[in-house]
């Protein structure tokens, strides 16, 4: 399940907590983006960059033994081949963030364990299995291009493509979609109210990011051609 449907239906974990560290109060428009199309037994979306983590999760499931994957981890941290479980392809480095590039054959343990060893960091993942394909790009995102209100032109989803033959993963993301849509182009507004810090996490204002609990709303907004929904739900995250 995916980290907006979690949220959408009070089902917050830690892997939909490490997407929301990075913001204080405020409100935080055209988040998340989702270009959703679906055919016959088969669906592709293209989207922001903070779902990478949950299709390389996701298509992992149908590694058998190894696939070949290239990408790359961004991060601060300092890692080495033998924490990773395999070698890199390099490493740049650019004002202290480190990108370690991979290009090499990983099984499905591999892939799916990167996510918790580096929660901090940008796991950022391309490979292909029997049942889908990943492209990720590898750089630190930044805002996506905002779309033109005046004409209606939305944003541009293109961090992450994902095509996949699993229709129970395109559901997963158009769960609160009509069931007949075959295009679907769905953002989202991230409204925090309030942050709940811990005591024991008051005094490190590190650590009280990390773990603050935030409150809210989070409003989706679904395109389905010329028609648009809003849907709106509580952010405790």
């Amino acid at each position: 399940m995916n980290f907006i449907r979690k949220i959408a239906e009070g089902k917050s974990d830690e892997w939909a907590k490490r997407q929301f560290t990075r913001y204080g109060m405020g409100t935080y428009e055209q988040k998340a983006l989702l270009q959703i199309t679906k055919g016959k037994g088969k669906g592709s979306i293209s989207s922001g960059f903070e779902f990478a983590p949950d299709f390389a999760y996701a298509l992992a499931e149908s590694v058998k033994t190894k696939v070949h994957v290239s990408g790359g981890i961004i991060t601060t941290q300092k890692i080495s081949e033998a924490d990773a479980g395999f070698p890199f392809a390099g490493m740049k480095q650019f004002a202290g963030v480190k990108t370690y590039l991979i290009d090499t054959d990983l099984t499905k343990a591999q892939i799916q364990g990167l996510f918790g060893k580096y929660p901090s960091g940008l796991v950022l993942l391309s490979f292909k299995t029997e049942s889908g394909e990943l492209k990720t790009k590898v750089k630190s995102p930044k805002s996506a291009k905002p779309g033109n209100k005046e004409n209606e032109e939305l944003p541009k989803a293109d961090f992450c493509s994902f095509k996949t033959t699993d229709m129970s993963i395109i559901d997963d993301y158009a769960f609160d979609v009509p069931k007949d849509f075959t295009k679907a182009f769905i953002m989202h507004s991230f409204v925090i109210a309030s942050l709940e810090i811990p005591k024991q996490y008051e005094k490190d204002f590190a650590l009280a990011r990390l773990h603050a609990i935030r409150k809210g709303k989070l409003i989706r907004e679904i395109h389905l051609g010329e028609k648009k929904v809003g849907k709106e739900y509580t952010l405790t995250v």
